[in-house]
């Protein structure tokens, strides 16, 4: 992999697709006037993460991309302040000022409904256990910016750990969170979701594992959820009860001793 900037970048692009390649320790390659397939072909590499004045974004030789864009959180959010209901929010009994931590970033669109949710007096972490995802969602978490206030508020107050939870919840406290959250990838993924499509390539396929449900239970004071295909199998193994379900996915529940 290395990292490159748009044509015509500002010292500012320059600057972060410097330290991002520093970071990572992987070459920095001036753009110029070249192609990406050109420095494809000169680098003998096939990744490459692109930094520009709208955004940083991933693309491949295969012609996979990956950027950062709010997508159905924008939707998810119009209709809850519309005083719609929504499935995620209903599974958890998310309100304001709960802690919520998100063990599988992605693109996002949980934790920013959690943290719209939740407000100012709660607090939404994300763990991301790929460094490209985890670098490109948490700088648009940080820098995109839409027409409506209370969407690009709830994006800045997501916190990105780049960390497996599998570790990360070891190294927490009894009941430090309200609710946790697990949305690993699906082994079939919705074919109709071009944002799934989109970040196929780069996530982890790992599925989820007992252990840390069981950690993720010891650190919950309410809740659990998982988000999965409804006829994977994997509620019944993990022992989550489905709570909500459409045809692509369902959410299961863990509930902690005396909560509804």
């Amino acid at each position: 992999m290395f990292v490159t900037t748009s044509f015509h970048p500002g010292d500012q692009e320059t600057n972060e697709a410097k330290e991002l390649a520093r970071e990572w320790k992987v070459p920095f390659v001036r753009r110029g006037r070249r192609s990406l397939q050109a420095l494809f072909e000169q680098t003998a590499s096939g990744q490459a993460v692109i930094v520009s004045k709208d955004g940083w974004r991933y693309e491949d030789k295969k012609g996979h991309a990956f950027f950062f864009h709010p997508n159905m959180s924008a939707l998810r959010i119009k209709h809850l302040a519309a005083g719609q209901p929504d499935s995620m929010v209903t599974a958890a009994g998310l309100k304001e000022g709960d802690h919520v931590l998100d063990c599988t970033l992605g693109m996002g669109a949980d934790s920013i409904v959690a943290s719209y949710v939740v407000g100012e007096k709660g607090r939404v972490v994300a763990l991301e256990s790929e460094p490209v995802i985890a670098a490109i969602a948490g700088h648009g978490l940080q820098t995109y910016r839409t027409g409506r206030k209370a969407l690009n508020e709830a994006m800045r107050r997501v916190e990105i750990v780049q960390a497996r939870y599998q570790t990360y919840l070891k190294q927490l406290e009894d009941q430090s969170f309200d609710v946790v959250m697990f949305d690993p990838m699906f082994r079939e993924t919705v074919k109709q979701s071009s944002a799934m499509q989109m970040l196929k390539p780069l996530a982890n396929p790992e599925p989820l594992d007992p252990e840390s449900v069981q950690e993720a239970v010891r650190v919950a004071r309410r809740a659990v959820l998982l988000k999965e295909r409804p006829k994977s199998g994997e509620f019944e193994r993990l022992g989550f009860t489905i709570v909500k379900a459409s045809s692509n996915y369902a959410w299961g529940v863990i509930r902690k001793g005396g909560h509804r």
